[in-house]
């Protein structure tokens, strides 16, 4: 029900064409193994902080260390979250993905974190070992643990990428410029997302979208999640 809402409040006059290649808000009940290759500890619970846009169930990612979606996806992208870093005050955002080894991997380090609090770090990761370049927030706002964002990251070519903050179930107009990063070593074009949480780490997610560049997502209140709100919009 929540997805044919999504579609049904699609169609409004924009000047932007984009297709929606991705799209989870975890309201099945359970995870969809035909969407992801999760880790034991993913489980969905219900939401219990009372945004309107979250829906009735999130997803909760306890440590379990790299689970990745069953689709690749381009070189190119635009990609939403929402999201609450919870213990040690982490996320885990994975990007061109082909295997647990072989990942991009950005954490949004909150105030809760003992790692470079209030940056976006930056990894890259191949053949098991890890190279982390963390960002400082350019836009100066301090981001807490236990309080749910929204961010976006925006994938292009030459392995460059730019991260967006804001408010949970926020506008792209709502959400700001944090930090950028490219890969000097360009170690991957294209591949899978997922989450990698390391054992003492938690967080929750919510309303994945990967949409190519330009698309955007728009919370619908209080009637519950997102509405995908392009012109021309084509699915996968």
């Amino acid at each position: 029900m929540r997805y044919l809402i999504c579609l049904a409040m699609i169609l409004c006059v924009s000047t932007v064409s984009a297709e929606l290649l991705f799209h989870d808000d975890f309201e099945g009940g359970n995870i969809d193994e035909s969407k992801w290759a999760p880790q034991g500890t993913w489980t969905i619970e219900d939401n219990a902080d009372g945004h309107d846009v979250l829906g009735n169930s999130v997803l909760f990612v306890p440590g379990g260390e790299v689970g990745l979606s069953i689709d690749d996806f381009p070189e190119e992208y635009d990609y939403y979250a929402d999201f609450k870093a919870m213990q040690n005050g982490l996320t885990g955002f994975v990007f061109h993905g082909t295997d647990g080894n072989n990942i991009y991997m950005h954490q949004v380090s909150t105030d809760g974190s003992g790692h470079t609090p209030q940056h976006i770090r930056w990894h890259r990761r191949v053949n098991g070992g890890w190279a982390a370049e963390p960002g400082a927030f350019e836009d100066g706002v301090d981001r807490k643990a236990n309080v749910w964002y929204r961010a976006k990251f925006e994938v292009r070519k030459g392995s460059n990428f730019k991260a967006y903050i804001g408010p949970v179930g926020g506008d792209v107009d709502d959400l700001s410029f944090v930090s950028e990063w490219t890969d000097s070593q360009g170690a991957f074009s294209s591949g899978k997302i997922g989450f990698r949480m390391s054992g003492a780490e938690h967080a929750q997610y919510d309303n994945i979208f990967v949409v190519t560049p330009g698309g955007t997502a728009t919370p619908v209140e209080p009637q519950g999640k997102i509405a995908v709100t392009w012109g021309n919009l084509k699915l996968k």
